[in-house]
């Protein structure tokens, strides 16, 4: 057994953990990991979360040798992954695209214990929501840091993991495999889509959803062209955003890997696969055709723009480390936060990707 920080996390060389058995022989709040050659921390509150943090710009970030995903992993980011959370439930209408197959495949055979596993958990909300939503499922969320402050319904777990390093640990186990908002922090999309689709069981349903960066007129097809300094129009949002994605993509993330989300899960133990887009506007200023929809759309607006302003705020450090010149920035970032507290004055749609697909039973 390795120990880090002191014997507050440790590293424990043993035989994996099966998620997917028929009974639960290990606590869900045990310090003890399901692990395998690969570090993989289970999480208790007796243990130091700021083990795998680092600071810097006045901002926590992971302290993992992954230095592709650039985003904080502090307090502030996680109330922002709530509020995307939030916005993706309304926007989807559940926690889930088409809930019928999904609650299908979550409903026990005989003394199947059922297992769900949530890759890049953020701030944990789908997870717990998901435990409580399932009692007889036992809930794993994954992420280089996670939410320390969550409490956790007793078949909730949280795993600190780099999620490149590989799931072979996993393989078998899941009846559904859900990812969210993740590729910008992944090596090898089709590397990483091999992995998941091996974490499920015979008949296990692999979930993916991701955003396109590039914020669409309201006719839903053309795309805002990015602002610029020297010139008017265009959409500050989409300036900051493709520079970021230019960054990411340089520094060898598979961020690009959300346009084959649309494409669906191309893989060849995936026997049936489905597709779908939702398009959330950026402010409330959307409105649908009655009052139930009206309110949904305004408070999808309404955590849309607090969602992008503060996810462009957060990128100070990855533009800083790429050499941006610093006025340049915080000019851009001004720009795109004056647009966003003008909500409605430019009407833009984010258009978000899903995707779900079920593996062969044999």
């Amino acid at each position: 057994m390795e120990s880090v920080a002191g014997g507050a996390i440790a590293i424990l060389d043993q035989e994996p953990l099966n998620y997917g058995s028929t009974s639960s022989s290990q606590p869900y709040n045990s310090p003890q990991s399901c692990c395998s050659s690969i570090s993989l921390y289970s999480y208790t509150t007796d243990m130091d979360p700021t083990t795998f943090i680092r600071e810097a710009a006045g901002r926590r970030y992971n302290a993992w040798q992954n230095t592709l995903y650039m985003l904080p992993s502090d307090q502030p980011e996680f109330l922002r992954h709530d509020k995307q959370h939030r916005m993706l439930q309304l926007a989807l209408g559940s926690l889930y695209p088409d809930p019928q197959v999904v609650e299908t495949i979550l409903t026990p055979q005989g003394n199947e214990r059922i297992s769900i596993l949530d890759l890049g958990t953020g701030s944990g909300a789908w997870c717990i929501e998901m435990a409580q939503a399932f009692p007889h499922a036992d809930v794993v969320g994954v992420d280089l840091v996670v939410n320390a402050s969550r409490t956790t319904p007793p078949n909730c777990r949280f795993e600190f993991d780099d999620i490149n390093l590989g799931l072979s640990h996993f393989h078998g186990q899941f009846n559904l495999v859900h990812s969210r908002m993740i590729v910008n922090g992944l090596a090898n999309y089709v590397s990483f889509l091999d992995d998941v689709v091996a974490c499920l069981k015979p008949g296990g349903i692999v979930i993916m959803v991701e955003g396109d960066i590039r914020p669409y007129h309201e006719d839903k097809v053309t795309h805002y062209a990015p602002a610029d300094l020297e010139a008017e129009g265009g959409s500050w949002w989409a300036r900051v955003c493709l520079e970021a994605f230019q960054i990411m993509k340089n520094r060898g993330s598979s961020i690009d890997g959300s346009d084959e989300v649309e494409n669906g899960i191309q893989h060849p133990d995936i026997v049936v696969c489905r597709t779908g887009t939702v398009f959330v506007p950026l402010g409330p200023w959307a409105t649908g055709t009655t009052p139930e929809q009206n309110a949904s759309l305004a408070e999808q607006g309404t955590l849309m723009a607090e969602n992008a302003q503060e996810f462009v705020n957060a990128l100070s450090l990855l533009f800083a480390e790429a050499g941006y010149d610093h006025d340049m920035v915080r000019q851009w970032l001004q720009r795109v936060n004056n647009d966003l507290d003008n909500r409605g004055n430019k009407r833009e749609y984010v258009k978000y990707r899903y995707a779900w697909g079920i593996k062969r039973d044999s």
